[in-house]
């Protein structure tokens, strides 16, 4: 599969695309459609009201569809990541590419040219969900793909919420520090690949890997990248869309309140850097692609990289762990299940520590559940099933306080004004261990799962 529309053609010959012919607005109406094929197809609109552009969202609306796009099955989708971000492989550059068959370069307006929608009632207008930054270290050259929000001015300026610790970040403190701003590329429909690599956490990737030669290992050949117009960046000549543009040096502007992944509105709002957009370039026939907050495609993207990295780490601390899942109900981040192949009663407090220890994968957990090697993780009744006959309160539960957490409602509602203004939240933490003790023979039976 070389690149994103010979994956939709995969995806239609699969049943799994439904195109909507109707007319439907940008605002909110989309989002209502999206919300519901939210867990069952991916969505094209081809009518948006007031443009030409049709949209598509719902591509990862299940991990079966991550896995087809990286060409691996389920059981091996986090083995392809690792083995991915171990042997990256060099991108090419090509000197023509469907991307920049149309060019905008004056009278820029992100709100007239592109069909981005404003999701939730409450959101501070419309936000770009899909879009990959790439931007590169300014002192050593090394690429890096990420997500961020970006609300979209009624201009040719987008203001980008960048968490703390990002690399993104870091970059641009470092061009700052130069006296410099910093270029940037913003990527719609590139290859599947370069979408899960810009959702992979930090800790996964170090500071010295190039992110874009690994995405041409996850997507299986080199990624053919085109330069710029305008901007000092190689990006993927096959995508869709691309804005060209620099994150100011020295300019800040407020962003926010935005409807986030845990389904409540981000807020209040507060300072974040801004990019001056100088292109925009896309093909004549373009496809928007848009991502509904708080719904599956956003889970399973965040949370499958994640899952990946915490899976590293703490396969490294503790032995005998098989497998991490964030469940969708914990909005891929909050609530994580560990299976454990358990040979020593202290496994499952070992697994909870280490899944807690603060990363960047590990910050908004809030409750660990340990499993044995019988329960499926990915099916929450089975894991309600093993805490329902194998867990008592006053011994297999572990809390621990004052831990950092980010997004989560409960601990911002119950903290001082400096935890409003971000300087930090503190939540508190759950681990149980819903494992079968080794400690007593089970001469009742009492843990047999019944069978045929």
């Amino acid at each position: 599969m070389k690149n994103f529309r010979e994956y939709l053609k995969e995806l239609k010959n699969r049943n799994d695309l439904i195109e909507i012919d109707t007319e439907v607005d940008p605002v909110i109406e989309i989002a209502k459609i999206q919300k519901k094929y939210a867990n069952s197809k991916t969505v094209q609109f081809n009518k948006i009201k007031g443009y030409d552009i049709p949209v598509i969202s719902n591509i990862f609306h299940n991990r079966e569809n991550i896995a087809l796009a990286i060409e691996t099955d389920l059981d091996g989708l986090k083995d392809k990541i690792i083995t991915a971000v171990k042997n990256p492989v060099d991108t090419v550059i090509v000197k023509t590419a469907p991307v920049q068959e149309v060019v905008t370069t004056k009278d820029i307006n992100p709100l007239n040219d592109l069909p981005i929608p404003q999701h939730y009632l409450k959101d501070n207008g419309k936000y770009i969900t899909a879009g990959v930054i790439l931007a590169t270290d300014p002192e050593t050259g090394i690429r890096n793909l990420s997500f961020a929000r970006m609300k979209v001015n009624n201009n040719n300026k987008i203001n980008v919420m960048i968490n703390p610790n990002r690399h993104l970040l870091r970059y641009f403190h470092k061009a700052e520090a130069l006296g410099k701003s910093l270029d940037v590329a913003i990527i719609f429909g590139a290859h599947p690949a370069v979408w899960l690599e810009g959702a992979m956490p930090d800790g996964l990737v170090d500071d010295d890997m190039d992110e874009l030669n690994i995405a041409s290992s996850l997507a299986g050949s080199p990624i053919e990248l085109i330069n710029g117009k305008t901007i000092d960046l190689a990006y993927p000549a096959n995508c869709e869309i691309v804005i060209e543009g620099r994150m100011i040096n020295g300019e800040r502007e407020y962003e926010g309140p935005f409807g986030d992944y845990s389904g409540i509105y981000d807020n209040p709002p507060r300072e974040n850097p801004v990019i001056e957009i100088s292109a925009i370039v896309r093909r004549k026939d373009a496809i928007y692609h848009d991502l509904l907050p708080f719904a599956a495609e956003h889970f399973h993207l965040g949370g499958l990289p994640r899952e990946t990295d915490l899976l590293k780490r703490v396969k490294q601390a503790v032995p005998g762990i098989m497998d991490i899942h964030l469940t969708l109900g914990g909005c891929s981040r909050f609530h994580a299940v560990v299976k454990i192949k358990k040979d020593k009663e202290s496994n499952a407090n070992h697994t909870i520590v280490a899944t807690l220890f603060p990363t960047e994968s590990a910050r908004d957990i809030k409750v660990v559940v340990v499993v044995d090697d019988d329960i499926n993780i990915y099916i929450s009744s089975d894991v309600e099933w093993a805490i329902a006959t194998r867990v008592q309160w006053h011994k297999d539960i572990i809390i621990i306080n004052k831990m950092e957490g980010l997004l989560d409602p409960s601990a911002i509602s119950n903290t001082s004004a400096s935890i409003l203004e971000r300087t930090e939240i503190l939540t508190s933490k759950i681990g149980i261990d819903a494992t079968i003790p080794l400690g007593k023979p089970d001469f009742m039976g009492l843990f047999e799962r019944v069978g045929f």
